[in-house]
C-alpha cells in the first residue's frame, strides 16, 4: 500500500506550486493513470525552465522600462533647467537693455557737458585775450560780416527778380503777339 501512493501538484495560498503525495488512490483525481515521481519531476523542471524564461523576459522588459524612465527623467530635468536658463536669459536681456538706456543717457549728458565746456573755453580764451571791449569788438565784426553776406544775398535776389521780370515781360509780349496773330486769321480768342 505504501507503493500505491501518487504525487500531485498543488498551489499554495501564494500561488506557488508544490509536489504533494496523495494518501489514497481516490485523491489522484480523474487523470486516468497515476503519474510517476519522475514524470512529475520532469514536468516541474519544464515549468521551472519556462518560468525562468518568463522571468528573464520580464527582467529585460523591466530593464528597458527603467532605462526609458531614466531617459524621461533626464528630459524632464533638462526641460526644467532650460526654463531656469530661459528665465536667467530674460533677466539678463532686461538688465542689458537697462544698462544700454543708462549708457545712452550718460552719453547725452557727456555731450552736453562737452559742449558747455567748449563754450566756457571759448569765453575764457576771449577773456584771456583782452578786456570785454575786445570781445564786443569781435562780436561786432562777426555781425558786420553777417550783414555784408545778407546784403550780397539781397542784391543777388534783386538781380534774379529783375531777370525773372524780364522773362515774364517777354512771355507776355509773346502771348499778345500770338493772340493778335490768331485773331487776324479768323480765330476767336478770349482775353
Amino acid at each position: 500500500m505504501a507503493n500505491n501512493r501518487e504525487y500531485r501538484i498543488e498551489r499554495d495560498g501564494r500561488g506557488r506550486e508544490r509536489l504533494v503525495r496523495s494518501s489514497s488512490h481516490r485523491d489522484g483525481g480523474s487523470h486516468g493513470r497515476a503519474r510517476s515521481a519522475r514524470e512529475l519531476l520532469n514536468d516541474a523542471e519544464d515549468r521551472i525552465e519556462t518560468m525562468n524564461g518568463e522571468i528573464l523576459s520580464l527582467q529585460t522588459r523591466l530593464s528597458y522600462a527603467q532605462r526609458d524612465n531614466w531617459q524621461y527623467q533626464n528630459i524632464v530635468n533638462e526641460h526644467q533647467q532650460c526654463r531656469n536658463i530661459r528665465a536667467q536669459l530674460d533677466a539678463q536681456v532686461r538688465e542689458v537693455r537697462r544698462l544700454e538706456d543708462l549708457l545712452a543717457d550718460e552719453e547725452d549728458t557727456s555731450a552736453r557737458l562737452r559742449h558747455k565746456n567748449e563754450e566756457l573755453k571759448e569765453k575764457y580764451r576771449l577773456m584771456k585775450r583782452g578786456s570785454r571791449e575786445d570781445e564786443f569788438k569781435l562780436r561786432y565784426e562777426e555781425k558786420l560780416a553777417e550783414v555784408e553776406v545778407l546784403r550780397r544775398r539781397l542784391v543777388e535776389k534783386d538781380e534774379l527778380l529783375g531777370v525773372e521780370e524780364t522773362r515774364i515781360a517777354d512771355k507776355n509780349r509773346t502771348i499778345v503777339y500770338l493772340k493778335d496773330y490768331l485773331r487776324r486769321h479768323g480765330f476767336h480768342v478770349e482775353d
